[in-house]
């Protein structure tokens, strides 16, 4: 235990890890890898903007800090929160919290998170907008898409086989707290999704360079299953006339194509800006 002046009064019960060696620590580095991820329900968080939206949804489970954080006023006061929480808490070294971190400036925090696990019928639908994600493989457009859906307001993603695993380091650094906000769903095969979706009177929409009408000259539905597809080969497991409406974005100046996570961030606001989604 310590008890030890940093700038914001006495910080008092931080348990300290000062060996790589601790077995807690070890095990933690554990989930830089998948199978681990996926087999504890836990992921690591670097900074202090994903541990504060951790902190704010309550899927905190750890923090590890070390004195970086507390050179900054949002550092300090996160630290405060940190105290009230029923989660621990310790003190490590900057070389050891490396060990945890992928990143070359965690601030001084990083922290264990626990994955929200969502079925079909644990959804609540209030926007009528959902994405689903169809061999998606690049973990920062998986990301950027993550963080968009929380800024627009979309109720849940999918991610069908195929797609990027959702709480790699690199997808949670990109959802810059969108992970804590937005429901994702894994697991769940194209057949049922389509029944599910069927049910719940959503139409599929999808971008396709070939259509006839541009993005913002279709009038779409109340409710919207907006399907996006592998950045370079389109859809793997949804069937071409599984979409009901295809709309083209429009381009200039020979540009092929665009970045799948932009194409969904344009599709989703001209969903959204039709539709007044927002109050």
């Amino acid at each position: 235990m310590f008890l030890k002046q940093v700038g914001i009064g006495w910080v008092k019960d931080v348990e300290i890890i000062s060996s790589r060696q601790n077995s807690l620590l070890k095990e933690r580095c554990k989930l830089h890898q998948k199978k681990f991820r996926e087999k504890t329900g836990l992921f690591l968080i670097e900074g202090i903007r994903l541990v504060e939206e951790a902190v704010r949804a309550s899927c905190l489970e750890e923090v590890f800090v070390e004195e970086t954080l507390f050179s900054s006023e949002r550092g300090q006061e996160l630290f405060r929160q940190i105290e009230k929480g029923s989660f621990r808490h310790f003190q490590i070294k900057r070389e050891i919290l490396k060990a945890l971190a992928e990143t070359e400036s965690p601030q001084g925090i990083v922290g264990v998170a626990r994955q929200e696990k969502f079925s079909l019928t644990d959804l609540k639908i209030k926007k009528g907008l959902i994405l689903i994600l169809d061999g998606l493989q690049d973990p920062g457009n998986l990301g950027t898409i993550w963080r968009t859906a929380w800024a627009a307001g979309v109720d849940a993603l999918f991610c069908l086989a195929g797609t990027v695993e959702p709480y790699n380091s690199k997808t949670i650094r990109a959802t810059m707290g969108g992970v804590f906000h937005v429901p994702v769903v894994t697991g769940v095969d194209w057949l049922s999704l389509r029944r599910w979706c069927k049910q719940e009177r959503f139409q599929f929409v999808a971008g396709d360079l070939q259509a006839e009408q541009s993005h913002f000259a279709v009038k779409y539905p109340e409710r919207v299953a907006l399907l996006i597809g592998n950045e370079a080969r389109g859809f793997l497991t949804i069937k071409p006339e599984d979409a009901e409406v295809r709309v083209k974005i429009p381009l200039r100046n020979e540009a092929e194509s665009l970045n799948a996570a932009v194409a969904c961030g344009i599709l989703t606001y001209e969903i959204i800006r039709q539709r007044t989604l927002f109050s």
